[in-house]
């Protein structure tokens, strides 16, 4: 049952893709923490600031403590 999965997930990109898909998951009680990184200072304000999540500038040691690592950046 998805109500009993709880994950670890960061996101690779902080644009509309990573904000749709936070938006399901908050709502949804899947994650329980969430990490985008994304090279926009402004991008990653947007995301802190409407899920008060977690971001960081560059790709680092941290990810290795996710359960997913989703690319949410364009092709």
């Amino acid at each position: 049952m998805i109500d009993e999965l709880t994950m670890k997930i960061a996101f690779i990109g902080g644009g509309n893709m990573a904000s749709t898909l936070i938006s399901g998951l908050i709502k949804r009680g899947v994650a329980t923490d969430l990490y985008i990184v994304d090279l926009g200072e402004e991008a990653r304000a947007c995301v802190a600031k409407e899920f008060g999540v977690v971001t960081g500038a560059s790709i680092d040691s941290k990810l290795v403590d996710y359960d997913a690592i989703p690319l949410a950046v364009k092709p």
